[in-house]
This record gives C-alpha cells, structure tokens and sequence, in this order.
C-alpha cells in the first residue's frame, strides 16, 4: 500500500482533530503522564501510529519530549506508559510544570503593550506581590521570575516559582505548543496566554484575572493592561497601554511597585480611635524582622497603627480579612518556614528577610508586609 507524506500505510493523517486532542489532554492530566511536564506530544501507545486506522483516546497519550523519546528507545516499556495513562503524575500530584529560561538581565517584563523595565515588584495587589524578580542570594546568580495568576473566580489556576512554571490541574484547558502556554475556560475563552521563548523576556499576551474584587485583562500581546473593580464592565476598565515603567538599579531589589493596585485591606467598619487605644493599652506589640513595631495582636485581631483591623489569628494562623491565609504566628512575629505554600504557590520574601538574623536564627521568613507594609 501507498505511504503518502504525513500519513501512514491506512491514509491517517498525523493531524489529531482538536476534540480528540483536548480529550487526550484531560485524560492525561495535561502533561506528560510519566514526569508531569507540561509540553508534551502526542503518543499512540498501542497500535503505533504506523499501524493505527484512527486516532482513538482509548489507545493514545500524551509523553514530554524526553519520555517520548525514551518510549521510542524502547528505554520506557510500553506496559510502563499503559500504567502511567492509568495514573499520570498530573493528577496524581495535582499540577503539570516545566522550567523557563527567561532573560532577566535588564528585569523586562511584557504585560501586553505594557514593558515593565528594573523594577522588582511587577505589579501587587491589595498589597500582596503577584509578578516580581528574586535576587539570588549571593547577588551573582540571574535573577529569577515569581508569578501568581488567579482565575475568572478568584482562585489560583498556575504560578511561575522562581523560574518553574506550575499550572494547577482544575476545570480549564492547559496546552503547550513551542514556546506558548495557554490555559482556557470553556465560558471566557483563553484566560492566560504566555511566551516564553528562551533568552526573552515573559511576555504575558493574555489576561483575564480576578484577585478578591479586583481585575486585570489582557487582550493580546499588543493591548493595553485594564484594571478595575470586578463589577466594572470589561468596556469601562482603566487601562495601561504602550506604557514603560522603567526604574533605576536601585529598584531590582527593593519593594518598589511597578504597578500597584489597591491597598493592603482592612475592615472598613470598624472605629479606628477606640481600636487604637485598646491595642495600645492591651494589646501585643507585633514586630517585623528586624524589631520594628509594626502593629499590635489585640484579641485575636490583627490591627496597624492607623487602628485598622487588617487580619486575625486562629489556632497560630494569620489570616487577612479575607481570610486569606499568610503566615503562621508566634511570639510577636508572622512568618512562615519557606518560599512557598504548600500548593506551590511562590511567596514574595524581601531581600532584607532572607539574610537578616530572623530568618538564620528563627528559620523562618517574615511575612508581617502583608498585614502592615513594607
């Protein structure tokens, strides 16, 4: 029988109609079903592609480069990728990932027409960092990328910790082709669309995220940056557009805001003078890394020194009026054993807090920014 170019001795094409590829896509977790990685090719386990009439999900998968290879080999069995599809890593571990290789020598960052240039913190919300550059610790190492992206619903749906992209196994679609990262809701489209071809700046060219009441949209890589409150229509956003924000080399690693939405929340309600006075009289001084009053616990309140209530502690937890967990709290101080909560999710440590006595003596970091500021 005639082999014709791109198709096997049966005339099947290598193209996989797109339902059948996003169905290959979920069965498998979205990432390679033996290491978890998230750019993947497809893999016809049995019959080979050679020897298969259709493309059937039942015999299809999805492998990383290096696995598929090693499949290829015959290095990987194929018993061993029938057990993989019947329980890949995505799901057992509730994420895909795959390191970047950004070029972060000047701090560029694209956020759509948006250029973000020598600037540590991209942009934070209600004062919690959500894109930023870490420092290394010696100063001799390249800078490394934390992001923190929230979904239509306000939930975390993937994250940049420190250069390893991790994209959290929900409802939405997750694909890598290239050097693009997708994830896509079935009711707003492509929620997050990325670059990140190596050598080059992160290019974030679509957008579509809520944190608590605030929105960010991104369009495309050429549209503006519009934000605003959640229940402002997407046509009336403000918005940043062919905007550089670009900061001196004394801001690589401060906590200078490139973009700030909001400020750090509090409890609107509350009467400030009465909850100032009996903080100061009955309350516990709460001090950041390096001695500094910063607030008092009064109760189980957290409340600054303007007497805003900005959080509370249950059972040794500290937890924003959102009830947002932040830290852990002990003896005065909020602070937290790692760089990242349990779920991968990166944490944004000031540099002064990974080498000051708190952190060699306590081994922990100080967290107390995001009740009370830098």
């Amino acid at each position: 029988m005639v082999s014709y170019k791109g198709k096997n001795k049966f005339g099947l094409s290598r193209y996989i109609p797109t339902d059948i590829r996003k169905k290959i896509r979920r069965d498998a977790g979205f990432g390679c079903v033996v290491c978890g990685c998230v750019l993947i090719e497809y893999e016809h386990i049995e019959p080979e592609f050679k020897d298969a009439s259709e493309h059937n999900p039942d015999n299809m998968t999805i492998l990383c480069p290096i696995c598929h290879d090693r499949v290829t080999k015959k290095i990987i069995s194929k018993r061993d990728v029938w057990a993989a599809k019947r329980n890949p890593k995505g799901l057992q571990q509730g994420y895909v990932n795959d390191l970047i290789f950004p070029n972060t020598d000047e701090l560029e960052f694209l956020l759509g027409s948006v250029q973000v240039i020598n600037v540590g913190i991209i942009i934070s919300i209600y004062g919690k960092p959500l894109f930023w550059f870490e420092s290394s610790e010696n100063n001799e190492e390249p800078f490394t990328i934390c992001c923190i992206f929230y979904g239509v619903g306000g939930e975390p749906i993937a994250y940049i910790n420190r250069n390893e992209y991790i994209a959290l196994i929900k409802k939405q679609d997750i694909v890598s082709v290239a050097s693009r990262l997708t994830i896509s809701d079935d009711k707003y489209g492509c929620i997050l669309g990325m670059s990140r071809e190596g050598g080059s700046p992160i290019h974030i060219t679509e957008l579509y995220m809520q944190y608590n009441k605030i929105k960010v949209m991104i369009n495309n890589e050429n549209s503006p940056l519009y934000y605003g409150s959640v229940d402002t229509p997407d046509s009336n956003l403000n918005g940043f557009n062919k905007f550089v924000f670009s900061g001196g080399k004394g801001n690589r690693r401060g906590e200078v805001n490139a973009i700030g939405l909001s400020q750090i929340p509090w409890c609107k309600e509350n009467n400030k003078i009465c909850w100032l006075i009996r903080a100061n009289i009955h309350g516990l001084k709460v001090r950041n890394s390096i001695g500094h009053h910063k607030g008092w616990l009064y109760s189980n309140l957290l409340i600054n020194l303007k007497g805003e209530i900005v959080g509370y502690i249950k059972d040794g937890k500290a937890f924003n009026v959102f009830n947002e967990f932040i830290s852990n709290y002990k003896d005065g101080f909020l602070s937290y054993p790692e760089k990242q909560y349990d779920d991968g999710e990166p944490i944004f440590i000031p540099k002064h807090c990974r080498q000051g006595i708190f952190s060699r003596t306590q081994q922990e970091y100080d967290l107390s920014y995001r009740f009370f500021g830098f």
